[in-house]
């Protein structure tokens, strides 16, 4: 192969590796709007319920951030910031006007219900909090390792006096 040859298929190569994909069809006044967020739906929550999961979303924050917790409170402290509380948020502001009013009609008004279900996760976030997981699972794994050792089956008996 010549030189120039080589040269030309090259600057070929290089142009093609470095072209970029096709911009995206676009309808004039069609405007791409990023998908929605936790926080974005949070803001669309009535007060006191916005305060209350904002709240919330800061504890999950700052809780997986903060302290090196174990792996059971790792995991359902990220389910709730990523799956409990979006879920919550969600079903709330996806009411249809004909859904709000079965719920009004049967007495649930559906802020009402939005903050039932806030508390009954920040409940479950505080009890998370304040269980040592690892110190449990430490006890429980070294009661089996003693029984598989010592070759007993079942709860040792009780030795009366």
């Amino acid at each position: 192969m010549t030189p120039l040859l080589i040269l030309a298929l090259a600057a070929v190569l290089i142009l093609l590796a470095t072209r970029r994909a096709p911009a995206p069809d676009v309808t004039p006044g069609e405007v791409s709007t990023p998908p929605r967020t936790l926080p974005d739906d949070l803001l669309r929550l009535p007060e006191p319920a916005r305060t209350r999961a904002w709240a919330l979303l800061c504890s999950l924050h700052d809780a997986l951030r903060e302290a090196p917790v174990d792996a059971r409170t790792s995991f359902l402290l990220q389910q709730t910031r990523d799956q409990y509380l979006p879920d919550t948020v969600s079903a709330y502001l996806h009411l249809t006007p004909a859904a709000r009013a079965q719920l009004e009609g049967q007495g649930q008004p559906p802020e009402t219900l939005l903050l039932e279900q806030l508390s009954l996760i920040e409940g479950g976030v505080a009890e998370v909090l304040r269980h040592d997981h690892a110190a449990a699972d430490r006890l429980l794994t070294q009661g089996r390792f003693l029984r598989e050792r010592f070759g007993v089956a079942g709860d040792l008996p009780v030795r009366e006096r």
